[in-house]
């Protein structure tokens, strides 16, 4: 059966695929209503609408925006274009288009909404916004374009000139005042056109038309004129506009009871507004005015690819406030459209059905292996069951979901393209179109994908027919291509922009099957065939395993970067780089417990540093060796493994392109290219770091499947992967090449085992070579004493690459290891800034490993076993012990530690006890600084452990001397200090007492013999004891004698003081209470006096207590002589009481106080004069000067004070 039979309906007829919402003949019309599929989901999307649409013929209502979206092809313009037929419900072939829907909706309550809102007399004004507006959208009416859209189309409505406003508001005014007729009839007769035909280029007819204007509507000629040249503004503004619009509907409305609709139905709006916020605002205003100034008669329903959520953002804030002018919101998916499809264009007849399910059952299996694709989306199947393929077939299942994103991306990529979303192709004639290329084939064909590029084609971009048909043309001359890479070339263009289907070899023989029984082996040979000559004559572009139509300036660029010179140098870099940076790593070779050293080179090119260990040599089809022989290869491979890979496999090409890519971009100015060429240099920069990755993947391919020739043997290598095959290799060169690899027998693992050995552990048998590694030991300490022979000096680092190297190869571990061996058995010397390190210095493991290159190594030779005796013995009389190390490094380092901790001891001592100065310095300080000054001159000579020695054997009488001297510094300042520093603070106590101590001869004497003690060199500490003893008795004694004096004094001045008080004539109660206040405070010295501790603190207080006699008389003065002021002020009157008796009462008089007296104060010691009295003349001759003296005092004085 041929495919133009299995249809229901004739394949070829004409079923207006392109829908054109301007299209009204009534043929095509009819057509579109009869084949009308209303889907299942139609079936909602118009009880959605109609139940809107019917309630607001009940209630006004300002909701009156209808926002329809769906993808390109959806079919949202036919859904609008069928609403303005059912709701204006024309006679369309006979019958009403209400009529046309009878059947089509499942719900008969839907079908009554529809046929209820037929009913109602309406004006359906369909139009595309683009096609209407599209001329103001620059420009100064580019921010007016929708509104003038929309008032353009109302105009046509009325009849009148749309596109020219200015013309529309013109025609406007004539037919208000009843003058159509005329002005149509007038313009005819004066100018000979007809008005409707002339309208539009008015301007040309302007004599005739100013003549009309006077005419008609009596307008004089200069206000005709000025009309006709006027520049103003000949746009509406939203509010009058809206206002002529509802005028208008109240008057239809008054024609029909009451009952009018009037609808702008404007496709494609969502393309009209892009990104302009303005516009956005304009549609959002002038739906928002219909809706409260129309109360319903008027409704705004749109179409948009973008919800009205996408195309909302643009206006930021006012988002929610428009979607609340569209509150019918309707999407369409691509579920209707292959519903449509299957339904209008590929319906089967019932024996077509019966066939078809029958060729399903038997090739179900092929069909469904056939259509597997790779690395794609889950759902894109060949066939989801026998139903399905009945439905879909000559089509398979994933067309219906790949076609339509297609014709979304080639708009979003083509200015021309950009036009497919006006509708004018549609899915609907695209699977017409392809169905109708194989009508003649029978029922196995299928449509290949490639098909669909011819029913687009005509709206493609100039440049992408160009390549197709520049490609044909190559086809059909037979330069260099076949008829069937054009029809993958066409394939490889759908795809280009559909991330989802990968461009490889199978996703392109799947989307390539033309027939059920396609052989898919033998399709696949033919795709990878036409791929090769497409790339190699610049159609297409490989990354990886995808290829990539290219466009003819991508082709241009191609053709450039092809023809850009590489030095083959920069190739052989980047195999290296993929080959040893990604493949195979490493640059050592783990066997066993070694790390042998590789030298990698690619085609006899070294990568990175030279570390004279095994040579690997990896040959490329670059090399002469690339193709030699066997026996050539055999010949050249003695000392090294000769890898040579396997030319079957592409990575060289893959590099050269990528090496060409980096330097073409390399040439050009990428800033100052157009930025279509910028974009296409950046994708091929990607495509190279693309074609590396790609090529790593070849590269370790053709190492996995290399021929090996390793040290002159070809040899068959086992492995299966690149890094097995190279490990192989390298394997079998290292059992000829490092011949003494052997030699370590006990491998250490790290710095903790090397530690280890230097310290001591696990060096069994060393002295005698008898343990662990005793050939590397021996290899090592042979190699240092060849070196010593000839002079040459050595550091750790060479022989770490000594032993490293060939024929060793033994790991940088365990050559660290070998030399602490040597070192901890004393054989060797390890020195840095030519002082010998120690075992068990803390940097020695550095400068065994990686600070090698900064250490010397020498041999070690013994030292004089009579000086190392010598020492010994003095080490041992000089600390008193006993474990004095045998060997030479035990006891250099003993005597280090002693020296160390002698010289510390000396300084802390020092440091301590005899800095500063003290009156009494503490003993054996010249001791200490000797025995300082002799360890310090022994140990700067540590740095040659045979010369510390030496030293410290000269140093032998020095050292004994202090070791003695330090017994008695030891006992001093362990049992001694403490009774010195006690002397020391007597004296110091004593001291200050002055001539006081003078008193006690015994107390001199001890004095006397304590600081001949503190100033002996070597004092006799346990004397002072008794000294002390007798020192404090004595001070003792003086205090106490002071205490006395001053206790005798104080009670002698308190006796004074109350006689004195007692003796006062005048207010003895005064001067009384006078004394008792300060008898308190002079009795409280009594306490302090026997608290005191030196007969100084205790002169002290004789002192304070005259100063504080004195003041205690003056208090008494002060008393009488206050008493003695009050009296003076004072009267006593008499009186008598109520009952008869009489008693005085005292007042004090406000009258001047009596005068103050003058007491003059002389001091006891002015008038009393020390002196010795022995005869009664003597006596009287003392008194009478004493009376002279105190007469004088007391002239011009009311008295006079002894103090």
């Amino acid at each position: 059966m041929h495919i133009r039979d299995i249809f229901d309906k004739d394949i070829n007829r004409s079923i207006n695929g392109v829908i054109k919402v301007q299209q009204s003949d009534e043929e095509s019309v009819k057509q579109e209503l009869s084949e009308y599929v209303v889907t299942r989901e139609l079936q909602g999307h118009f009880a959605h609408f109609f139940e809107s649409y019917a309630r607001a013929l009940d209630v006004p209502t300002d909701k009156i925006g209808v926002w329809i979206s769906g993808f390109f092809g959806s079919g949202k313009s036919h859904f609008l274009k069928m609403l303005s037929y059912v709701l204006e419900n024309g006679e369309v072939g006979g019958k009403r288009v209400i009529d046309y829907f009878d059947g089509k909706l499942k719900d008969p309550m839907v079908y009554e909404d529809l046929r209820r809102c037929a009913k109602v007399p309406t004006e359906a004004m369909l139009f595309n916004a683009d096609t209407k507006g599209g001329n103001w959208k620059s420009g100064d009416t580019a921010k007016t374009a929708l509104l003038r859209t929309f008032e353009r189309v109302f105009y046509e409505n009325l009849g009148f000139c749309g596109e020219n406003l200015k013309v529309a508001k013109l025609e406007q005014i004539v037919e208000q005042r009843g003058k159509t007729a005329e002005f149509r009839e007038t313009f005819a007769n004066i100018s000979g056109m007809e008005w409707l035909e002339a309208r539009a280029d008015y301007d040309f007819y302007e004599d005739d038309v100013i003549e009309v204007l006077q005419t008609v509507l009596g307008m004089s000629e200069s206000a005709a004129r000025h009309w006709f040249n006027g520049e103003e503004d000949d746009v509406i503004a939203i509010d009058s506009f809206v206002s002529q619009v509802n005028k208008y509907c109240e008057a239809r409305a008054a024609e029909n009871g009451g009952q009018f609709r009037l609808l702008f139905m404007a496709d494609e709006i969502g393309q009209f507004i892009g990104e302009d916020q303005s516009l956005m605002l304009n549609l959002q205003t002038l739906v928002e005015e219909f809706g409260a100034r129309c109360g319903g008669r008027v409704w705004v329903m749109v179409t948009s690819q973008e919800a009205i959520d996408e195309v909302a953002m643009i206006v930021g804030d006012d988002f929610s406030k428009i979607q609340g002018r569209f509150n019918t919101r309707l999407s369409l998916s691509s579920s209707s459209v292959d519903e449509v499809i299957k339904r209008r264009v590929l319906e089967k007849t019932p024996t077509a059905n019966v066939e078809l399910a029958n060729e399903y059952a038997e090739k179900s299996p092929t069909l469904k292996n056939l259509f597997t694709f790779e690395g794609s989306r889950g759902d894109l199947v060949g066939f989801d069951g026998q139903t399905d393929f009945c439905e879909s077939y000559p089509f398979v299942n994933y067309q219906f979901k790949v076609l339509p994103d297609v014709m979304t991306e080639v708009r979003k990529h083509g200015v021309k393209a950009k036009h497919m979303s006006t509708g004018e192709r549609s899915m609907l004639s695209a699977f017409q179109e392809s169905a109708q290329a194989l009508q003649e084939q029978q029922t196995t064909a299928l449509v290949p994908f490639w098909r669909f590029f011819d029913t687009i084609s005509k709206d493609l971009e100039h440049g992408i027919i160009q390549v197709i048909t520049r490609a044909q043309d190559a086809a059909d001359a037979g330069r260099g291509l076949k008829p069937e890479d054009v029809s993958l070339l066409k394939l490889l263009y759908l795809i280009r922009y559909i991330d989802y289907i990968k461009s490889t070899i199978n996703n392109i023989t799947i989307l390539m099957a033309d027939d059920m029984n396609v052989d898919t082996m033998a399709l696949r040979q033919q795709v990878a065939e036409s791929l090769a000559r497409l790339v190699r004559e610049n159609y297409v572009a490989r990354q990886g395993d995808t290829y990539n139509f290219l466009t003819d300036e991508e082709q241009d660029i191609a053709r450039e970067i092809s023809e850009t010179s590489v030095d083959t140098a920069e190739v052989i870099e980047s195999i290296k780089k993929s080959l040893f940076g990604g493949i195979y790593t490493q640059s050592k070779l783990a066997c066993g417990a070694n790390n042998f050293p590789i030298d990698r080179y690619v085609d006899n090119s070294l990568y990175g540093t030279a570390q004279h260990g095994m040579k690997l040599n990896v040959i490329t089809l670059a090399s002469d060796l690339g193709s030699a022989t066997d026996g050539e290869l055999t010949v050249k491979s003695v000392n090294q493994a000769i890898v040579v890979l396997d030319n079957d496999k592409d990575y060289y090409d893959v590099l050269l392109g990528v090496a060409k890519v980096r330097k073409y971009a390399r040439t050009k100015n990428l800033a100052q290219l157009p930025p279509s060429t910028q974009q296409i240099i950046m994708g091929k920069q990607r495509q190279a770091a693309f074609g590396e990755k790609e090529a790593t993947k070849l590269l370790e391919d053709a190492v996995a499947h290399a021929c090996c020739f390793v040290n002159g043997d070809a040899v068959k290598v086992r492995a299966t992967n690149a890094k097995g095959v190279i490990d192989d290799a390298l394997e079998r060169l290292a059992d000829s090449v490092f011949s003494k690899a052997g030699y370590i027998t006990d491998p250490v693992e790290g710095d903790g085992d090397i530690i280890r050995i230097l310290r001591g552990a696990g060096q069994d048998g060393l002295e005698g070579f008898g343990g662990g590694n005793e050939k590397a030991c021996a290899a090592v300490e042979e190699h240092l004493q060849l070196q010593e022979r000839i002079h040459q000096q050595t550091t750790v680092g060479d022989v770490q690459r000594k032993f490293q190297a060939e024929p060793y190869g033994w790991r940088e571990v365990d050559v660290a290891a070998t030399v602490a061996r040597l070192l901890a058995g004393q054989r060797a010397t390890v020195l840095f800034a030519g002082a010998p390190v120690a075992c068990t210095d803390r940097d020695m493991i550095n400068y065994l490993r990686k600070n090698a290159d900064k250490a010397e190594i020498k041999r070690r030779v013994k030292m004089n076993e009579a000086l190392l005796k010598k020492c010994r013995d003095i080490l041992g009389k000089f600390t008193g012990a006993r474990d004095i190390p045998a060997d030479e490094d035990g006891l250099v380092d003993r005597v280090k530690a002693e020296l160390d901790n002698g010289i510390e001891q000396c300084q802390d001592l020092m440091r301590q006890h005899y800095t500063g100065t003290r009156a009494y310095p503490y003993p054996f300080q010249q001791a200490i600084e000797d025995g300082l000054h002799a360890m310090t001159q022994v140990r700067d000579q540590q740095n040659d452990p045979e010369a510390l020695l030496r030293a410290f054997k000269q140093a032998e009488d020095d050292l004994r001397d202090f070791a003695e001297d330090k017994e008695d510094v030891d006992n001093f300042f362990s049992n001694q200090q403490r009774i010195f520093d006690e002397s020391v603070a007597l004296l110091e106590s004593v001291s200050a007492e002055g001539a006081a101590m003078d008193v006690s001869e015994e107390a001199q004497q001890a004095i006397a013999e304590v600081k001949k003690i503190l100033q002996s060199a070597v004092p006799n500490v346990p004397q002072l004891s008794d000294l002390n003893k007798a020192i404090r008795k004595a001070h003792g004694e003086v205090v106490a004698a002071h205490r006395r004096d001053f206790l005798d004094a104080l009670t002698a001045e308190l006796e004074g003081l109350q006689a004195y008080a007692e003796g006062q004539d005048e207010y003895p109660e005064a001067a009384a209470d006078a004394f008792n206040q300060v008898k308190t405070n002079l009795e409280s010295m009594k306490g302090t006096a026997h608290a005191a501790q030196t007969a100084q603190s205790i002169d002290a207080l004789r002192f304070q207590l005259q100063q504080k006699a004195t003041a205690a008389q003056r208090s008494i003065d002060a008393a009488v002589e206050a008493a003695h002021q009050k009296a003076a002020r004072e009267i006593s009157v008499p009186h008598k009481t109520d009952d008869g008796s009489v008693v005085r009462n005292v007042y004090e008089m406000a009258k001047p106080a009596a005068p103050k007296r003058q007491v003059k104060e002389v001091r006891r010691a002015q008038v009393c004069q020390r002196a010795t009295l022995e005869t009664p003349a003597q006596v009287d001759e003392y008194l009478a000067a004493l009376r002279k003296q105190l007469l004088e005092s007391l002239e011009g004085n009311d008295a006079i004070r002894l103090i």
